[in-house]
């Protein structure tokens, strides 16, 4: 069969495995006071066995040396004699009882039941970040108290490193140790060793300790040491000699990338993948000069995690509370914004609301003054007389027969070219010329005409200033000017039975087929003194576009129309709500037609409407009047008095005067000042958060700042060694 899917073994495996093999059953000889049960270990200058203290019962472990030939005899002296230096440090192996003239010669040190870290990293692999750094801590400390003697361990590594009941390191096998000032090589184990280290003529160095101490702590958090790969190993395994195997260990660390799968471990944080990078330095000047300085190190890294809460609160901290500080009062900005605007749009309605109700008024009085003019024009003798001698030049009967439209043309044409009719026609001229204002303004009152119609309703003269068609031996009874309603009347009733007016009138507006201009006409009788009698209307038209009623029409440089009134046609039916004077319509040459929808309509009658939309806006060319107007409206009354009686009364007319205002001219200051006051704000939490950064900056570098507390700090006892299970010391001695 097969045995492809044997495993094979390494060549340290099948070594121990022989070394297992060759393992003595009787210990080299009798120690006295001590009882050996079973041999621990086997290096290569002796064996180490287990005993018992026959008096305490304390477990005890015994080195033997029993390899006498070729060996320093005065180097394991030194061994035995840094132990016992340092066998008071609480982080080094205890020597218990030395036995240096027996045969063979031999050291007690105390037995830690635990084994060795190495023995901790093969049976549980990656160790937790937390331990790790627990025990590399305990390491340092057993170190430098080391160092703090004079001795150098040049020959650290996990299986050096023993661990007690309470799981807590201890240094032991300085075998290779050296005092400080020293020139003798010392060549520790592969991959732990520092590669300057590396060399036959180097002299002992502190740092070559700071490069295991690194090696170990990367070992535990990653399983292996640095460097180590097959491929390194394979070509260490293949040197020919020592030199050549620590030359080529030397090279292939210099050329190789510096470790970083620690970064990739779990809970590693970047102070300590910091410490275990410059611990691991290729050159001697990029580490730490002692191991003091990594034990500083150490301390500031523990010190910034036990500070980290507290730090991350007085960061978020301060900036939580700005964030909760900006958004109340951004929250109050913007409630005391928006109520601000409402009460803004509010009195600017109110305000509307008393101009609409100023503007109806001067129009009342523009109307009112109409009234008496045109009443006393009726009046006037030498009407009379023009007007009787014409109706009689031209005879009732002809005036029926165009009343009746029944006239044969020539007719009209005879009545166009009678004299006496010309001659009214001129007065009527020349009276309309003298209402004509002596300014160019363009909201001065103009009168388009003044034409008179006798009691049927015929149009008997016109003085016109408009270019217009001759309208003279016409009937337009049906006339809302001549019967005094609210409405035309339809164009087929028999006009001899419509009645004249008896009072002043104002007539629905209406648009000038030629210019396109919206226009009253204001009607009043002409009565007979002695009979009272209704002979006749005479009517004065008037452009509702040149009404000033606020003086304000014109348009701001900057914002365009701000606040304007506007005449509104109320009388219902479809043609409720057509602007019958607007900005818009004042263009020369429009004719079109702009209607409110009955919806804004009725809710500007009842209060009017904070989001108003004019419907010039709506329409193509109407931008400028686009967007939300503050609006109200008031109706328009006039005094009216009737033919037969002093007695005047107020009459409802149905017109109505609009006053718009921009939406956003009111709220735009209030608007403003809130985003000055944001700003103000912004700038002000941005100012805070600075000098917090700043403020944090100076704590933090102050934090990071070296601390030589540990400079003063006294080592706790212990001692020992173990022997090595994969991993072999060079030896140069």
């Amino acid at each position: 069969m097969s045995n492809d899917f044997t495993q094979r073994q390494s060549v340290g495996e099948q070594m121990r495995a022989e070394e297992l093999s060759r393992r003595a059953t009787v210990p080299p000889s009798e120690v006295p006071g001590y009882r050996l049960e079973r041999m621990l270990g086997q290096g290569a200058f002796g064996q180490v066995w287990v005993g018992k203290n026959l008096n305490t019962g304390r477990t005890v472990a015994i080195k033997f040396y029993l390899h006498r030939g070729g060996v320093d005899w005065s180097l394991l002296a030194r061994e035995v004699k840094h132990l016992v230096s340092m066998s008071a440090n609480r982080f080094i192996v205890q020597v218990l009882e030395v036995g240096w003239d027996s045969e063979p010669p031999y050291y007690v040190m105390e037995y830690l039941e635990n084994g060795s870290l190495d023995d901790l990293i093969r049976s549980r692999g990656c160790l937790p970040i937390s331990l790790a750094v627990d025990l590399f801590t305990d390491i340092a400390a057993g170190l430098n108290h080391s160092h703090g003697k004079g001795v150098l361990h040049c020959d650290l590594k996990p299986a050096n490193v023993l661990l007690d009941q309470d799981m807590r390191p201890r240094l032991a096998d300085f075998g290779q140790s050296r005092m400080s000032h020293e020139q003798t090589p010392s060549l520790g184990t592969l991959f732990y060793m520092a590669p300057e280290q590396a060399d036959l003529e180097a002299a002992p160095d502190a740092r070559w300790d700071v490069y295991a101490l690194g090696a170990i702590l990367y070992c535990m958090v990653v399983g292996t040491p640095p460097y180590r790969t097959p491929q390194m190993v394979s070509t260490l395994d293949t040197a020919a000699s020592l030199p050549d195997r620590l030359k080529r260990y030397r090279e292939t660390i210099q050329r190789a990338p510096a470790p970083k799968q620690h970064y990739r471990v779990r809970g590693m944080d970047r102070a300590l993948g910091s410490i275990i990078d410059r611990c691991l330095g290729k050159r001697p000047a990029d580490r730490f000069q002692n191991v003091e300085q990594v034990l500083e190190a150490l301390h500031r890294r523990s010190q910034a995690r036990v500070q980290r809460p507290l730090l991350l609160l007085g960061i978020v901290g301060p900036l939580l509370l700005l964030a909760v500080m900006g958004i109340f009062s951004w929250r109050g900005i913007q409630t005391a914004e928006h109520e601000s605007s409402q009460q803004l749009q509010d009195w600017a309605l109110r305000s509307n609301e008393f101009a609409a109700k100023f503007a109806a008024r001067t129009l009342e009085t523009e109307l009112n003054s109409l009234f008496r003019l045109i009443e006393a024009e009726a009046r006037s003798p030498m009407l009379h007389e023009l007007y009787e001698a014409a109706r009689t030049s031209i005879g009732i009967e002809t005036l029926d027969r165009l009343a009746a439209e029944q006239a044969d043309p020539t007719i009209r044409e005879e009545m166009l070219k009678n004299p006496k009719r010309l001659a009214l026609r001129d007065y009527l001229m020349e009276r309309l010329r003298n209402y004509q204002p002596d300014t160019d303004d363009d909201h001065s009152v103009q009168f388009s005409s003044l034409f008179l119609t006798d009691e049927h309703g015929t149009q008997f003269a016109i003085a016109i200033l408009e270019k217009a068609d001759n309208v003279v031996g016409r009937n337009f009874a049906f006339r809302s000017y001549f019967t005094g309603m609210r409405e035309d009347l339809p164009g087929t009733k028999d006009r001899k039975s419509i009645s004249p007016l008896s009072m002043t009138h104002i007539s629905a507006p209406f648009q000038s087929t030629s210019t396109g201009n919206w226009k009253i006409a204001v009607a009043t009788p002409i009565v007979l003194d002695a009979s009272q009698e209704t002979i006749g209307v005479l009517a004065l038209t008037v452009n509702l576009g040149n009404f000033d009623l606020l003086g304000d029409q014109s348009a701001d440089a900057n914002t365009g129309h701000r606040r304007f009134s506007v005449l509104v046609d109320g009388h219902e039916g479809a043609r409720e709500g057509t602007l019958v004077q607007h900005p818009a319509l004042a263009r020369k040459g429009s004719k079109e037609k702009y209607q409110i929808n009955s919806e804004q309509l009725n809710e500007l009658k009842k209060r009017g409407l904070l989001t108003y939309r004019d419907p010039v806006g709506e329409s193509a060319g109407g931008e400028e009047f686009r967007g939300d107007w503050i609006a109200a409206m008031q109706r328009v009354d006039v005094t009216q008095q009737a033919s037969q009686g002093p007695n005047a009364k107020r009459a409802a007319t149905d017109l109505w005067v609009l006053v718009q205002e921009r939406a956003e001219n009111v709220t735009n200051p209030v608007q403003s000042l809130g985003t000055k006051l944001f700003r103000e704000g912004m700038t002000g939490l941005l100012t805070v958060v600075a000098v917090t950064a700043l403020l944090w900056f100076v704590v933090l570098y102050v934090i990071r700042l070296p601390d030589n507390a540990f400079r003063s700090v006294k080592s706790s006892p212990t001692g020992g060694e173990t022997p090595s299970r994969d991993e072999t010391t060079l030896s140069a001695r």
